[in-house]
C-alpha cells in the first residue's frame, strides 16, 4: 500500500508523536510511506529511516490576513502537486487545518482521503468552525476520532464514516527513555520516586496550568518537601513564570521546558496531574499511568473519563476545581502505599493501548478504505 501522512509540523505534541509512530509502523511492513510536514513549528521528533519525509515551508512572515491567506493557498497548492506526483492510494491527515486542506487538494485526486481529529473540536474552536469542518468531512472517505464520546458530537450524516481508534502506547519506546547514563545498568522499575507532582503539556490556555499551580500552592505548607514540575513550551511561558513569581512559589514550582524523555520524568514523579479544559485522548495521561504513577485529572471532554475510573485507577475532578484537585493531591502525597497501589492499577488498565494492537486496527481500517 502507498500511504501519505500529512501534518502541520513534527513538533513536540501528542498528535505529532502518534503520526511519527504510525508512519514507522506502516513503513516496517510492505508499504511505501511518505510523511509530509508543513513546518509550522520546529521539528522535535526523529523519523524512522524507512519513512520518506517531505517538508513544505510556506509559513507567513507575519499574521496579517493576506499573508495567512497566501500561506494556506501555497500549502494547498503544494498538497495538490504532491497528490498528483505521488499518487498515494490513501492520504491521511492529522488536525483540522490539514484535514480541510487535504480534502480540498484531493477533490480531483484518485487517492482515498482519511482525516483525523485529535482534539475535542467543539471546545477547541467556535461552533461555526466545527460546522464548517463537518461540511468538508462529508467529502472524505473516512474520519478517525479517538473516543466514542467524541464520535457522538458529530452530525448524523458523518456517523457511518467515523472510526474510533485510540492513541497507542509504544511500550518499548517508553522504556528505552529510562536508559539514561545514571540508570543504564539498572532495572527501569528501580528508578527512585521523588516527591514531585508532574505535568506535561504545551503552555497554552487549554492545559489550564494556573489551576494546577493554585492547587499545588494549597498543599505547599502541609507538604514542604514536595515540588511541582511542568514540562512543555508555549505562548504562556512568560505569563506563567510571572504568575509563579507573584504568588511566591519560585522555589517550589518549576517550568522545565521541553524534555525528550517525558516517560523517565513520569517514572521518577510521585504524582501526575492533567488539568486541561478539554482534550482529545491525552497521551501523557496514558503514559503516566503506564509509568505506574498515580494520576489526578480533570473530568474534561474528551478522554480522561474513558481512561480513568474514578478512585480506582486514578482520580477525576471537575474542570477548574483547584480545591478538589488539591484534596486529591494531598491525599496521595500523604499516602505512599495508596500511591503505589493506584499506580499498579493504572499500569494494568492501559495495557490495551499497546501500539501493535492499535496499529493493527489502523491497518484494517486503511485497507478497508482503499478497497472501497
Amino acid at each position: 500500500m502507498k500511504i501519505d501522512f500529512y501534518i502541520s509540523s513534527l513538533s513536540s505534541g501528542g498528535a505529532e508523536h502518534v503520526m511519527a509512530n504510525l508512519a514507522r509502523y506502516f513503513a516496517a511492513g510492505d508499504n511505501e510511506v511518505n510523511l509530509i510536514s508543513y513546518e509550522k513549528r520546529p521539528q522535535f521528533y526523529n523519523i524512522d529511516k524507512n519513512v520518506n519525509v517531505i517538508k513544505y515551508n510556506n509559513k507567513a512572515k507575519n499574521r496579517f490576513f493576506l499573508s495567512l491567506f497566501v500561506e494556506v493557498f501555497r500549502d494547498i497548492r503544494d498538497t495538490v502537486r504532491r497528490l498528483k506526483k505521488g499518487k498515494p492510494q490513501v492520504a491521511v491527515s492529522f488536525l483540522s487545518r490539514c484535514n480541510i486542506m487535504l480534502i480540498i487538494a484531493g477533490i480531483f485526486s484518485k487517492s482515498r482521503i482519511v482525516v483525523c481529529d485529535r482534539n475535542y473540536l467543539l471546545k477547541e474552536y467556535p461552533g461555526y468552525i466545527f460546522t464548517i469542518s463537518c461540511f468538508f468531512y462529508r467529502f472524505a472517505d473516512a474520519v478517525i476520532v479517538q473516543t466514542h464520546e467524541v464520535k457522538k458530537t458529530y452530525p448524523k450524516y458523518l456517523q457511518n464514516k467515523i472510526f474510533v481508534l485510540e492513541n497507542p502506547l509504544d511500550f518499548k519506546e517508553l522504556e528505552l527513555q529510562c536508559i539514561k547514563e545514571d540508570t543504564k545498568n539498572s532495572d527501569e522499575n528501580d528508578i527512585k520516586r521523588e516527591n514531585t507532582v508532574l505535568s506535561v503539556g504545551r503552555l497554552e490556555k487549554q492545559k489550564d496550568f494556573k489551576t494546577l499551580i493554585n492547587a499545588f500552592k494549597k498543599t505547599a505548607a502541609k507538604f514542604p518537601d514536595w515540588k511541582l514540575k511542568i514540562f512543555g513550551q508555549g505562548c504562556m511561558k512568560k505569563e506563567l513564570e510571572a504568575y509563579i513569581k507573584n504568588i511566591g512559589m519560585c522555589d517550589r514550582i518549576k517550568l522545565c521546558g521541553v524534555t525528550h524523555t517525558p516517560f523517565f520524568e513520569m517514572k521518577k514523579a510521585g504524582i501526575f496531574v492533567l488539568s486541561s479544559f478539554y482534550e482529545g485522548f491525552p497521551n501523557v495521561l496514558c503514559e503516566a499511568m503506564y509509568a505506574k504513577t498515580p494520576c489526578v485529572s480533570t473530568r474534561c471532554k474528551c478522554g480522561p473519563s474513558d481512561i480513568i475510573k474514578d478512585a480506582v485507577n486514578g482520580y477525576l475532578v471537575d474542570i477548574g476545581d483547584e480545591v478538589k484537585m488539591a484534596e486529591k493531591m494531598e491525599f496521595l502525597m500523604g499516602n505512599g502505599e495508596e500511591r503505589k497501589t493506584m499506580g499498579e492499577r493504572a499500569f494494568e488498565s492501559v495495557k490495551y493501548l499497546d501500539i501493535n494492537r492499535v496499529f493493527l486496527r489502523w491497518d484494517k481500517v486503511l485497507h478497508k478504505i482503499v478497497d472501497l
